[in-house]
């Protein structure tokens, strides 16, 4: 008779197999609501950048405004907060700040302490007679070293 004839045989009685099964029926549970927690955890968690259009859809020469919220979740304060709100098709929209304490897309946040937010309002103003459809709306900020970015869209009809 080989080595290899005889198999391996570890004594277990069913008793104990039993015990072995719920415990590894157990552990999975354990891991899998682990998984929920931390997705749900996430999910929970404030958006760094959320927005609010004033109207949408709007017409082929109307202009809107759109409202960009950022929200500073780290815990932390921050100085100097930077928000760039641009259209992808550069061309179709014109996007500038409403407050005249900023100029321009690109707009820095002075001061924004952990856990608060700061709504920020941009005009949108169709370049000439465009063409009825959707177009996407780019915001990028970076929290606490953090880069995060947020497409809206905005649907132009005739």
């Amino acid at each position: 008779m080989g080595i290899y004839d005889s198999g391996i045989d570890f004594d277990i009685s069913p008793g104990s197999k039993k015990i072995a099964v719920y415990a590894l029926i157990a552990i999975a549970a354990i891991a899998i609501i682990a998984v929920l927690a931390m997705a749900a955890a996430e999910y929970a968690k404030p958006q760094a950048l959320s927005f609010r259009f004033e109207k949408n859809p709007i017409k082929q020469d109307q202009m809107t405004t759109l409202y960009v919220t950022v929200t500073n979740s780290s815990g932390f304060d921050l100085a100097n907060v930077p928000l760039d709100v641009r259209a992808k098709e550069g061309t179709e929209l014109q996007i500038s700040a409403s407050s005249e304490k900023f100029n321009g897309t690109a707009v820095s946040l002075p001061q924004l302490s952990g856990g608060t937010s700061r709504e920020v309002a941009f005009t949108i103003n169709p370049v000439g007679k465009i063409l009825p459809g959707t177009y996407v709306i780019v915001a990028k900020t970076t929290i606490n070293s953090e880069p995060f970015e947020e497409e809206a869209i905005l649907k132009v009809e005739e």
